[in-house]
């Protein structure tokens, strides 16, 4: 994934997100660290709404993201 906004880290589970600019979606990425190489293990598009700039705050392996007035719960 390029340019992700957010990232959450627990243990050798990441979690990464990128809004799609101009779309009302952005595309959560799960990976987890292989061998010192991060795999993808799977890739989704979800549609909370118009998800803000800089709106990613993470901590303890869960990233939040705030879409309007709503947040968004993502686990790693």
């Amino acid at each position: 994934m390029s340019s992700p906004d957010g990232l959450a880290v627990r243990g050798t589970r990441l979690i990464l997100t990128r809004r799609d600019h101009y779309q009302r979606r952005t595309t959560v990425t799960r990976a987890e660290l292989v061998g010192g190489v991060c795999v993808v293990t799977s890739q989704k598009r979800r549609v909370p709404g118009r998800v803000v700039m800089k709106c990613g705050q993470g901590r303890d392996g869960t990233l939040w993201l705030r879409a309007g007035r709503t947040w968004l719960r993502v686990d790693a």
